[in-house]
């Protein structure tokens, strides 16, 4: 399958910290691929104490080949263990894509990205 799904290199960071909106470009849909869902972890390590912060999450919806783009909240696992800042962060995602005779592939990919506070562009 050519499904090469990436990461926008910055996502946007609300409550705090606590969650990132998380979008990507969902890449060439394979000929024979029916839907897609997704999930996502952001991972970030703090710079002053080495501490590392990780969210997860994933999509809420089933995308088809008539998407482009792909999302989810991704949720700090562990509040008490701190917050994600504006920073650099490794993402990780995975995609189980359903085929047209019922099987599901499973397609993997990890990108360095960029936190911020503001909204990303599209």
């Amino acid at each position: 399958m050519a499904m090469g799904s990436k990461i926008f290199p910055h996502l946007a960071l609300e409550n705090g910290g606590t969650t990132v909106k998380v979008k990507g470009p969902v890449g060439e849909w394979d000929p024979y691929a029916v839907s897609a869902t997704f999930a996502v972890i952001v991972g970030q390590v703090h710079r002053q104490t080495g501490a590392i912060t990780l969210a997860k999450g994933r999509s809420t919806k089933t995308y088809t080949p008539g998407d482009d783009w792909w999302g989810a909240d991704a949720d700090v696992i562990d509040p008490a263990g701190g917050a994600l800042v504006p920073g650099m962060a490794v993402a990780w995602g995975i995609a189980a894509v359903e085929m047209q005779d019922g099987r599901h592939e499973t397609f993997e990919w990890s990108v360095t990205t960029r936190l911020i506070d503001s909204p990303p562009l599209p």
